[in-house]
């Protein structure tokens, strides 16, 4: 081995070392821009597969048929998630079994019988159903839970999430990867989660649409029959004392016809005519649609148009007319005749008492229209008998008056017998109808009508959310009631105009909430039991409003307003 000598010193070149240290920072840097660049390729394909889960969601709620929303699924949902192919199934009550629904792609019918599943993934699709919970299948060819058949092609991967709406399984959403396994990953597990649940609430709604019109045909063909029944009864009394009058004319030929003969025998014809007009009038409103229908009118026209028969009767009538406008929204003619037809069972039941009384009464009670139809009963008021449970005796010729119950049912109102000292009657109470101009105020800022907006509902008490929830409805917005623990979740997963937030024991859940999403939701409303001015003030530059509980109308107007003119439609 050879020595250096003592003296000898080693010079280090300062060139020979620059040229690895440049090279290593040049791999960490590029290194390092490889990895921005994966994160940010990653993050805008989450944003983009986000965005298109939020309009999918949006179309899946205004799908009318489960073919329309399954064909929606299966045409985008590849689009939004490493899906494949997707199968909608619901659960047909009467022959237990879930059933695909058909599309263009897959018009084939099948159905897989909750206590015998088929082969294939619709054993796996039941066991989600039973269980009520999400299942997720990386590779289905080693699943326990699909039977596969012999000869069964199956994907490689599959999920299958529950359609849960109010507690309710309806149905299975079924996801399928064709061409890898490992599939899904968590996010799109949450993702496709939450798309059934719309899928779920969407079919819900469609099913209580389907209930509604169903219940109205139905009806409408009971009130006819009990219409005609009604209108030949009442067409009997004018015609019978037409007939009269006409033969007491006859029999006194040559004499002179008595003037108060004649008038007698007009008023009778002239009181027909407005049964036959009335009649012809049902019809032709039914068939207009809904309007505006001013209670107080209503039934000062019946008053009106009943009271010869009252003086015939003998009965001491009063009829107090509320002075606040009563307008609800319906068929006016459905309703006439509803409120007509209680009329008519409440005179038959006082003619029969002692006291021969009856009282009609409008008010406005907490934004409800009531009447009042009050009558002296012939025995007892403990001892009458409640018309909505029977129906009206053959004697009577009344109509059964659950044909009245329904109409008003179909309405949004409700009846009931009342029992008080010494007299029976209904009680009859209709919701308001919205303020005429509300939908198309113009907007404060750009003189536009205020759109349909897209909100998001946070309150603890289920009885305000309720309430809040309805009035928004009425003026034509979209709100989507959530928990305080789920608002964040749904915010990252829908498009809000806006976030109502109702603050009922001052916790500060909110502040949180509003800092992390301001830029993402355009407005964010707070609703306090207590109007704080310096609040109001710290809200309004970072886009917030403040509303005092219980929530006025014309302000909850004003701030939505203002939250349409800052969001222009996309």
């Amino acid at each position: 081995m050879r020595r250096l000598p003592h003296n000898r010193t080693i010079v280090l070149d300062g060139s020979n070392l620059l040229a690895p240290l440049l090279l290593g920072a040049f791999v960490v840097l590029a290194l390092l821009a490889a990895g921005w660049w994966l994160r940010e390729r990653r993050l805008g394909a989450q944003r983009t597969s986000m965005r298109a889960l939020h309009a999918l969601s949006e179309d899946i709620i205004a799908a009318s048929t489960p073919t329309e929303i399954a064909e929606i699924l299966a045409a985008r949902l590849p689009e939004a998630t490493r899906a494949t192919s997707t199968n909608l199934y619901l659960f047909d009550r009467r022959r237990k079994a879930l059933e695909r629904v058909s599309t263009a792609a897959d018009p084939e019918p099948m159905a897989a019988p909750v206590e015998a599943p088929p082969e294939g993934l619709a054993s796996a699709a039941v066991v989600c159903f039973r269980n009520r919970t999400t299942l997720n299948i990386p590779d289905v060819r080693r699943s326990p839970l699909v039977k596969v058949g012999p000869k069964t092609s199956l994907p490689r991967a599959a999920l299958f999430a529950p359609l849960i709406a109010h507690n309710e399984v309806l149905g299975v959403l079924e996801v399928h990867n064709d061409r890898k396994f490992g599939y899904f990953r968590p996010e799109e597990q949450a993702a496709l989660h939450h798309l059934a649940n719309q899928a779920a609430a969407s079919l819900k709604l469609q099913e209580q649409q389907a209930m509604r019109e169903q219940l109205f045909r139905s009806e409408k063909l009971a009130v006819t029959g009990q219409l005609i029944s009604g209108i030949a009864n009442d067409l009997r009394a004018p015609l019978d004392r037409i007939v009269a009058l006409t033969e007491s004319l006859g029999a006194s030929a040559g004499a002179p016809v008595a003037e108060a003969d004649l008038h007698r025998l007009s008023a009778e014809a002239n009181r027909a005519s407005e049964i036959v007009w009335r009649l012809v009038s049902f019809a032709r409103q039914d068939q207009a649609g809904q309007q505006r229908v001013n209670v107080n009118a209503l039934i000062t026209g019946l008053a009106r148009f009943r009271e010869p028969e009252w003086r015939v009767l003998g009965l001491n009538h009063q009829v107090h007319i509320g002075h606040e406008a009563a307008e609800v929204a319906g068929y006016e003619g459905q309703l006439e005749q509803a409120f007509l037809n209680l009329l008519v069972y409440a005179e038959q039941r006082a003619s029969a008492s002692a006291n021969k009384t009856i009282v009609l009464k409008t008010s406005v009670l907490a934004n409800r229209a009531l009447l009042e139809i009050d009558y002296s009963p012939p025995h007892s008021p403990e001892s009458e008998p409640d018309p909505f449970a029977e129906a009206a005796s053959a004697e009577t010729g009344a109509p059964g008056l659950e044909v009245c119950l329904g109409i008003l049912r179909n309405h949004g109102g409700e009846a009931r017998m009342l029992r008080r000292s010494g007299i029976c009657g209904f009680e009859i109470e209709l919701p308001l109808a919205p303020a005429a101009a509300e939908p198309e105020v113009p907007s404060s800022k750009s003189g536009a009508v205020v759109r349909s907006l897209t909100l998001a509902l946070v309150d603890p008490d289920p009885t305000t959310q309720r309430a809040l929830v309805a009035l928004l409805g009425a003026k034509g917005h979209r709100v989507v009631p959530a928990s305080v623990e789920s608002a964040a979740d749904i915010v990252q997963r829908l498009r809000f105009d806006a976030v109502f937030w109702a603050v009922r024991t001052g916790g500060s859940a909110w502040s949180e909430f509003h800092d992390r999403f301001r830029a993402s939701i355009p407005s964010f409303v707070l609703i306090s039991d207590n109007y704080d001015h310096d609040l109001a003030r710290s809200l309004a530059p970072r886009g917030g409003f403040l509303l005092a509980s219980p929530v006025q109308e014309n302000k909850l107007s004003e701030v939505l307003r203002e939250i349409a003119a800052r969001t222009p439609p996309a």
